[in-house]
């Protein structure tokens, strides 16, 4: 979620490189420790490429059981990409690719990270240094064409979901509020607001996980963490909010999660506790 301008020209041929670049697909690791502190049994690591950020790396990463359920879909990071991060008025946009595991036992095609050094839009909330994950459910190519908002186009970013696909305690303001190019619309939910439109005074902001939309399609779940958090190596993790409706037959997570390995040099951001869905 980003609310100030970004410069997305050469995302696509950026991405290109990246994979060009990057480690194989294929790699397996079964010293993964998920959020609750013990490997799970009868079950392998998948990761995407690593990808620079900082003075480290940032990849995709699954747990698939030996019977093909999904179990945690997340994201890792070195400690050392917690560092030498770029700063100033501009992000940083990553695309992280999935394991084809991760693609073909989930409905998200990749991830979309971004690195706020300033944070963004409303003030008083999300304006401190924080990462944007949006584990996003179109292709590259889809998500990529969506527009800048503008009275031309505002329809399809306020074209939403039918009743249903999203849940009921999620909210997002009309307009322009919330809409950005290759994203779409946020909707974040509504325990943070005090009044319409007003954000509580009292809200300290951490973590948060948001749904997103375009065109009447839901497109991505996202959770948004401080660099703070991720620094104080704390832990967290908790059930989400769940729509009663899903467009595709598939394996969904329900609980949201940050952890660390300290012994390892590594944070984790990840959905887990997948559940079988089917189209509606």
């Amino acid at each position: 979620m980003r609310f100030k301008h970004v410069n997305y020209i050469g995302v696509g041929l950026i991405f290109l490189l990246m994979l060009l670049g990057c480690s194989p697909e294929s790699t397996i690791d079964d010293n993964l420790e998920p959020v609750t502190g013990k490997a799970l049994l009868k079950s392998n690591t998948f990761y995407g490429p690593q990808i620079s950020l900082g003075k480290g790396h940032v990849r995709s990463w699954i747990r698939i059981a030996k019977d093909g359920t999904p179990e945690e879909l997340g994201v890792e990071m070195s400690t050392k990409a917690l560092s030498g991060l770029p700063s100033g008025p501009d992000h940083t946009s990553l695309v992280l690719p999935l394991h084809k595991k991760a693609k073909e036992n989930t409905p998200f095609d990749h991830i979309f990270f971004n690195w706020n050094p300033d944070g963004h839009e409303p003030p008083g909330a999300f304006d401190v240094p924080h990462f944007d994950v949006h584990f996003v459910m179109v292709s590259v190519a889809e998500r990529e064409a969506i527009p800048s908002w503008s009275p031309e186009t505002d329809q399809l970013f306020n074209t939403y979901p039918p009743a249903g696909y999203l849940p009921e305690e999620y909210i997002t303001p009309p307009g322009a509020g919330t809409a950005e190019p290759m994203m779409g619309k946020h909707w974040l939910p509504m325990s943070i607001f005090s009044g319409p439109g007003v954000i509580d005074p009292n809200y300290i902001f951490q973590n948060i996980l948001l749904y997103g939309s375009y065109n009447g399609k839901v497109l991505f779940i996202e959770p948004m963490d401080t660099l703070e958090f991720l620094n104080s190596m704390a832990s967290f993790s908790s059930d989400f909010p769940l729509p009663d409706k899903y467009e595709h037959t598939s394996y969904y997570p329900t609980t949201y999660n940050i952890f660390a390995d300290s012994k390892h040099g590594r944070h984790y951001i990840s959905l887990s506790n997948f559940e079988p869905r089917d189209a509606d």
